[in-house]
């Protein structure tokens, strides 16, 4: 009897071009970048009801933490949730070693769970602004909630690298 697919994320090496390629079935489906049909995001009203804008919170994957605003007009100024269509899993057991980048093992086929995480920033309640179009001030706060973020994850000893 043939074995099930693997639906777990996996880290493969590509031998061709000397590189890690992370494998994800949860990737495929998010909604497309490339949509030709008019903008669901948006109501007859033209009021937003994308997941990331404030009032939506709900819609969300589970909140990591956020950054309280400064004034009374939201409740947060940024938000760092778990990712719902994300590229390694939290969820499954880390490989007991990650080979190196270097490795080769001359059969072929090196590869490894895709353990990790691929969380969310949302820098601002107030989708789709960019980071571009924040303050100083602004931008600073988005760099600290990375930074916290950076902190928290390599508390994790199977971590043993973040990009953001």
């Amino acid at each position: 009897m043939a074995e099930a697919p693997n639906r777990s994320p996996e880290i493969r090496k590509d031998t061709v071009n000397n590189r890690w390629v992370i494998f994800s079935r949860a990737r495929a489906r998010r909604p497309s970048d490339f949509k030709s049909k008019p903008n669901p995001n948006t109501t007859s009203n033209n009021k937003s009801v994308c997941p990331f804008c404030i009032g939506h919170e709900h819609e969300c994957a589970p909140e990591i933490f956020r950054v309280p605003a400064d004034s009374a007009s939201s409740d947060w100024k940024i938000r760092v949730i778990q990712n719902l269509y994300p590229a390694l899993s939290r969820d499954i057991d880390p490989p007991p070693t990650y080979p190196s980048p270097e490795s080769d093992s001359g059969d072929g086929d090196v590869k490894v769970s895709g353990f990790g995480f691929h969380d969310v920033v949302i820098e601002s309640p107030v989708h789709p602004v960019h980071l571009s179009d924040l303050s100083p001030a602004e931008v600073g706060d988005v760099l600290l909630a990375y930074k916290q973020r950076i902190l928290q994850l390599r508390c994790y000893d199977s971590i043993k690298y973040v990009q953001d």
